[in-house]
């Protein structure tokens, strides 16, 4: 069973491919709003600056009736991306900087052992799964990218490797700390920071995975999360 990321369904057609319900489509556009990649209708871009979301305008600009876009929200709103604030409309959530730095340090944690355990699965299936995902990072220019892009195929790459650690449970809470610093991440991207360059250590973790090289793995793993700590954090 794979475990999905909440931010899965930015997708088209949603976490399982088929095609998208009206409210799933309008949960995915919202969130590219939210995360900066795309239009709310009003002026454009992401939700920054003290804006807020309107669901008529959504609905508007989405060319939908309200129904599904007033779903949408309360699913948002339920995830604790968004928050209704009455006569307003629906603003982000705001993270502090302890969510996110007791996030990233459970992440060092987890994500450790799940890399341990992923150099241990010899399964085919499951080191098919790191070879396809390994032969995609090749083919990606990251210093070409845009951060919220950086930031989604990083954010694939640790969910795989939680899934071939075979750990349910491991997955489960990996993926729910990947959601929260996504959630961090619209901070970030709204101030306009920017990727940090020259550093492609998810290919690495990768080559040592299929290697077998656990320790090599493991510490290509901290430095990985280490820099997701510092892009956030630092102001």
């Amino acid at each position: 069973m794979r475990t999905t990321s909440i931010f899965d369904m930015t997708a088209p057609g949603g976490s399982a491919g088929s095609q998208p319900t009206r409210k799933e489509e309008a949960y995915r556009r919202i969130l590219e709003i939210v995360l900066g990649g795309g239009s709310g209708g009003e002026s454009g871009g992401g939700l920054g600056g003290g804006a807020y979301l309107n669901e008529q305008k959504l609905a508007e600009a989405f060319g939908m009736s309200r129904a599904p876009v007033r779903e949408a929200l309360q699913m948002l709103c339920s995830e604790h991306i968004l928050v209704n604030i009455p006569r307003l409309g629906y603003s982000v959530v705001p993270i502090s900087i302890r969510e996110i730095f007791d996030a990233v340090d459970l992440r060092m944690i987890l994500e450790t052992e799940s890399v341990r355990l992923a150099c241990r699965n010899k399964d085919e299936s499951a080191r098919a799964l790191l070879s396809a995902l390994l032969l995609r990072e090749k083919e990606i220019q990251e210093d070409e990218e845009d951060i919220h892009s950086w930031i989604v195929k990083g954010d694939m790459v640790h969910q795989t490797i939680a899934e071939v650690s075979g750990n349910i449970m491991l997955k489960r809470t990996i993926v729910s700390m990947i959601d929260l610093l996504r959630r961090a991440s619209i901070q970030l991207i709204l101030e306009g920071k920017k990727k940090p360059s020259g550093i492609h250590y998810h290919r690495a973790i990768l080559e040592a995975i299929l290697a077998g090289d656990e320790e090599g793995a493991v510490n290509l793993m901290r430095q990985d999360l280490r820099i997701i700590k510092d892009l956030i954090v630092k102001r």
